[in-house]
């Protein structure tokens, strides 16, 4: 496994990571806003109304964290087709 191997592995690892618990915490909110009553408390976060703040801070992450998924994927397919030997010319003589 080459440097693009690696650093591809890395991203990924990092990826699923970020995406995995910055999208449960997102999830874990919205649950929470939308089963609480609409009256709930003096600051009134039930009902539904912490889904855009929810999104905005915890979507964001979780999408950048796909991505660097995506990225490490590419990286590790790239990798892996430039690591191929190159012909040697004296071969087809």
């Amino acid at each position: 496994m080459g440097a693009g191997g690696f650093f591809g592995a890395l991203l990924i690892i990092a990826g699923v990571l970020l995406a995995l618990l910055c999208g449960l915490c997102t999830l874990v909110v919205i649950g929470v806003s939308v089963s609480a009553p609409a009256t709930s408390g003096s600051q009134n976060y039930g009902g539904g109304a912490m889904i855009p703040i929810a999104l905005l801070l915890g979507g964001v992450p979780t999408v950048f964290g796909c991505l660097m998924v995506w990225a490490g994927v590419v990286l590790i397919r790239s990798s892996r087709k430039s690591a191929q030997p190159p012909v040697k010319p004296e071969t087809f003589e």
